[in-house]
């Protein structure tokens, strides 16, 4: 059985030199950990709301865009039923097929600007959160900063104390 003087083949405790062990207490970091992780909550929630904001709107404007779309078919097929002539046939089919494609092509310009502001919205959001990374890191290294000196007040006390 190891004991102080007699110590096993892999302690190497007595290798090791003597570091300096900060007073990490849970309160030490409290205040700056509940501030940061506020401001990095605020951030996905941002990017949470804006997400289900803008794909809501899509949605929306999707489903009515096809509930239009359907009734312009309907109305397409009730006029066909109604053409007595080829000619007239081939020009309410054409009215149809140009106006058609004029609304798709509106249609998927607005989900493109939905889109595109969407993204916009969730890059200022990270960039936010970046932000509150970087902030994160220099308040804990501050943290560890004070830590630090309050390890170093004891330790030069002692040496003023050995040196009398």
């Amino acid at each position: 059985m190891p004991t102080k003087r007699n110590t096993t083949s892999f302690d190497f405790t007595g290798m090791m030199p003597e570091w300096p062990m900060p007073a990490f207490s849970n309160w030490a970091f409290a205040e700056r950990e509940d501030r940061m992780e506020a401001k990095a909550v605020a951030s996905f929630q941002k990017m949470g709301e804006t997400m289900w904001t803008h794909a809501g709107k899509a949605f929306e404007g999707h489903m009515d865009f096809v509930n239009h779309r359907l009734h312009e078919d309907f109305e397409c097929a009730k006029s066909l039923s109604q053409c007595t002539a080829p000619e007239e046939t081939f020009a309410t089919l054409q009215a149809f097929y140009s106006k058609m494609t004029s609304e798709y092509q509106a249609h998927f310009e607005k989900q493109a600007t939905l889109m595109r502001e969407s993204f916009t919205e969730n890059a200022a959001a990270a960039e936010e959160l970046n932000e509150t990374a970087m902030e994160t890191v220099s308040e804990l290294s501050k943290a560890v900063e004070e830590s630090m000196q309050e390890v170093e007040k004891p330790k030069a006390r002692r040496k003023t104390a050995a040196t009398l």
